[in-house]
């Protein structure tokens, strides 16, 4: 396999681990990007559609509110919820 830009074989390990399955939540943190202090996050809402947010949106009936390099707190129901980023 090869990348479509410049012909560069993908390395075997990111081809197994592009293609493995992950157990997911319901709502589930799929992706963190940006620079600390700009943050953005990918998240897959219940009904598997993806969502970019940033501190301060709404989503999946909450409010995001900290994204750091690794995980999202959402608030929601008068409580938090801790998003992370699936392991392994």
């Amino acid at each position: 396999m090869t990348t479509p830009t410049d012909g560069t074989p993908t390395p075997e390990k990111v081809i197994e681990l592009a293609t493995k399955n992950a157990k997911l939540e319901r709502t589930a943190l799929i992706g963190v990007f940006g620079t600390e202090g700009a943050f953005q996050a990918l998240i897959r809402l219940p009904k598997g559609d993806i969502a970019k947010v940033s501190v301060g949106d709404s989503v999946a009936g909450g409010k995001i509110e900290a994204i750091a390099a690794d995980r999202v707190i959402l608030s929601r129901l008068g409580g938090q919820k801790v998003l992370s980023l699936p392991q392994g």
